[in-house]
């Protein structure tokens, strides 16, 4: 059972207002086929806001709104019955840097029912070789997103969640937790996109560099991940906010 379809078993539709609080094409797409009142998405992004606009299945209760959670007049006076939360705060660092705690709150205070956030917990130290070639992936990922001058994902344990989700009165119902497992084929994707990226790179040697680090992360994959390696964990946490 994926995370979304444990939200349908334990809170099946029709439901109100639903906001989806970082709209990305999954989530989005996912609540237009649910029966709502209606639907709001936020995203930072004007070009992603519109291609979720386009989305099939759209109506005119539903809008997407361009803007940060750091603007306190983003959705002044509203509330929401169900509002999800997918990925948002690992997002968070790539454009409100260390906001994470503040956004909790803003979230919590706009819900007037439950609140659905889904995280991946961090990534703990690597106790066998194939974790060990996940973790170093992982960490190559952020560094040449930073060496571009972006901000990588940075996500929270769900312990700490759970903290800052009680300290401003709500109540966590229920909570799941799904291991995640990885193969070779995670590592050929993320590498690949690991190249393009070091085509934005001005320095061409330090890109020639990390190309060779691909290159052997590529084979150390093949060598470790012949099968899938559990690594890490998705959480979802079902939030009564009323």
């Amino acid at each position: 059972m994926d995370l979304f379809e444990q939200i349908l078993r334990r809170h099946p539709p029709p439901w109100g207002d639903v906001l989806d609080a970082g709209t990305g094409a999954s989530s989005w797409d996912w609540l237009l086929k649910q029966t709502c009142r209606s639907r709001t998405g936020v995203t930072a992004e004007e070009p992603r806001a519109q291609a979720l606009r386009a989305r099939p299945g759209v109506g005119p209760q539903d809008q997407v709104l361009v803007g940060l959670w750091q603007d306190p007049t983003l959705l002044e006076n509203r509330r929401f019955e169900v509002v999800l939360g997918d990925y948002l705060l690992g997002a968070c660092d790539r454009y409100a840097p260390h906001f994470q705690e503040e956004m909790i709150e803003r979230v919590v205070s706009k819900c007037s029912g439950w609140l659905f956030l889904i995280g991946l917990e961090p990534l703990p130290f690597p106790t066998n070789p194939g974790q060990t070639c996940l973790f170093e992936v992982a960490q190559m990922r952020d560094a040449v997103q930073l060496l571009l001058g972006n901000r990588p994902h940075r996500e929270l344990p769900q312990a700490w969640v759970e903290r800052h989700l009680v300290a401003r009165g709500a109540r966590i119902a229920w909570k799941e937790r799904y291991h995640n497992l990885y193969d070779a084929g995670w590592v050929a994707r993320e590498v690949a996109s690991l190249e393009q990226n070091l085509q934005l790179l001005e320095d061409r040697g330090l890109a020639q560099v990390l190309r060779r680090r691909c290159h052997g992360l590529r084979q150390t994959a093949a060598e470790t991940l012949s099968k899938p390696v559990s690594y890490s964990y998705d959480y979802l946490l079902g939030v009564d906010c009323r």
